[in-house]
């Protein structure tokens, strides 16, 4: 069963769908992805825009504290039948920042051993892993 699910959008392109219990709005705390050669034509899942978006300053403490949050919902406040903490992601158009930045909160919980799935509302690239 998987436990956490991590959705990035763009707020352009609307709200998500479903309440979250972790909604991060990160609008106002990237840089601009013009600054990335080609950065227009790729997404968060790309190497080097993952890199830019990790390097940014303040963005490994928001990974790391978002998991740490997730996890702690898990074990606490979750509904001990679902036993599911849903994480919404967004930047201004949903391939760059929060890909980028969901991919990572993923990655962090799963090296904690908690099931974690990622969708990529604007992309459209779902990723699971155990």
């Amino acid at each position: 069963m998987v436990r956490v699910t991590i959705n990035t959008f763009g707020h352009d392109h609307g709200t998500p769908e479903e309440p979250s219990d972790i909604t991060l709005d990160i609008r106002r705390h990237v840089l601009a992805t013009h600054q990335i050669p080609d950065g227009e034509q790729r997404t968060g899942l790309d190497p080097d825009i993952a890199h830019t978006v990790l390097s940014a300053s303040g963005v490994a403490r928001l990974v790391d504290n978002t998991a740490l949050l997730a996890i702690g919902l898990l074990e606490d406040v979750a509904d001990a039948r679902a036993r599911l903490v849903k994480i919404a992601v967004g930047d201004a158009r949903g391939v760059h920042w929060s890909v980028g930045i969901a991919e990572e909160i993923a990655r962090v919980l799963r090296q904690n051993d908690v099931e974690t799935e990622v969708v990529h509302r604007e992309i459209q690239v779902p990723s699971t892993g155990a």
